[in-house]
């Protein structure tokens, strides 16, 4: 063995040894410099730290984004609708800078309850609701259960029903990524994060490095919390949206990307749309789009949104 081979590997084994106990993460007060934004407010909301921003003046939209993402990826989209309404939008624990919940509690009810404590909190009882990709699940869910609190609703590229990630699909890199990422216990390779934009991504271009490096370092924090209390309730919560669709009385618009091969329009949307009962309601594609509208297509897909909210609060609503 080579003194330059036996270097190469105590370099291999600390670096592992320092990923599994989460060194290699920033710290909470480096992240929230990095992340937070300058309107930035933190709520104890059912013993769970909240990451909200609250912009705009007038009538109330709450955005959920989707999974590994962050209040962040809405930022086109609160760009827009702040000039009319008063846009809130908030980290879903343990995603962004949000959380630990002190149970390792993430599903579906007790996001429900960061969304109800924190309207409260800002003192709105009614108001235009928005969730992407596994936020539909919640956002679904939702609206189902206090239709005398949502005005309008908006679902983009939701799971509607269980679903298998096709893994055959996957790039070669990826593939050998997830064959050493178990080695990390919990901790990810930015190749990883990397890789999952990629795959969620139409315009690859537009995967940056400092997007990669904020998908690093944001759920790489989730590490640091306690594990989850059923690490299966998110697969099976998925099949609950099939029951809340046809509850739902609202005003719906599914806003889906052509290109998501994650959650396709042709069966995903299209049966999202058929589950609906309320009247009012429509399947809206955003063309050369991928999984992750808002981050990807914020800039095509927040006017769709903004025409749908004035036509409501036109109406009366």
């Amino acid at each position: 063995m080579t003194l330059a081979f036996s270097l190469l590997l105590v370099a291999a084994v600390l670096f592992l040894a320092a990923a599994r106990q989460g060194w290699l993460t920033p710290n909470e007060a480096t992240l929230r410099a990095r992340y937070a934004l300058p309107n930035s407010q933190f709520a104890d909301i059912n013993g769970q730290p909240i990451h909200f921003v609250d912009e705009g003046q007038g009538d109330a939209i709450v955005l959920i984004h989707g999974s590994f993402g962050s209040l962040r990826m809405w930022q086109d989209w609160a760009s827009a609708l702040s000039r009319r309404y008063r846009v809130i939008r908030f980290d879903r624990p343990p995603m962004g800078l949000s959380g630990p919940e002190p149970g390792g509690h993430y599903d579906v009810d007790h996001e429900m309850e960061v969304v109800a404590g924190l309207t409260q909190k800002l003192g709105i009882k009614r108001f235009f609701l928005v969730a992407t990709s596994s936020a539909g699940v919640s956002g679904a869910a939702y609206a189902a259960k206090h239709p005398e609190q949502i005005r309008g609703l908006i679902l983009s590229n939701i799971a509607v029903g269980p679903f298998t990630v096709n893994r055959a699909g996957l790039s070669p890199q990826f593939k050998r990524v997830l064959k050493i990422d178990p080695w990390f216990k919990g901790w990810h390779l930015q190749e990883f994060w990397r890789q999952i934009l990629l795959a969620n991504f139409y315009d690859t271009k537009k995967v940056t490095p400092q997007l990669i490096k904020e998908w690093t370092e944001l759920n790489n924090r989730a590490q640091r919390m306690p594990a989850a209390a059923d690490s299966n309730q998110p697969v099976s919560e998925l099949a609950r949206t099939l029951d809340d669709l046809p509850h739902i009385s609202a005003p719906t618009l599914l806003l889906w990307s052509a290109d998501d091969h994650e959650v396709p329009v042709e069966n995903q949307g299209r049966l999202a749309l058929r589950l609906l009962v309320t009247p009012d309601k429509q399947l809206v594609v955003v063309p050369h789009c991928g999984h992750m509208l808002p981050l990807e297509c914020g800039a095509e897909s927040a006017p769709v949104a903004l025409a749908f909210f004035d036509r409501l609060v036109a109406s009366g609503a």
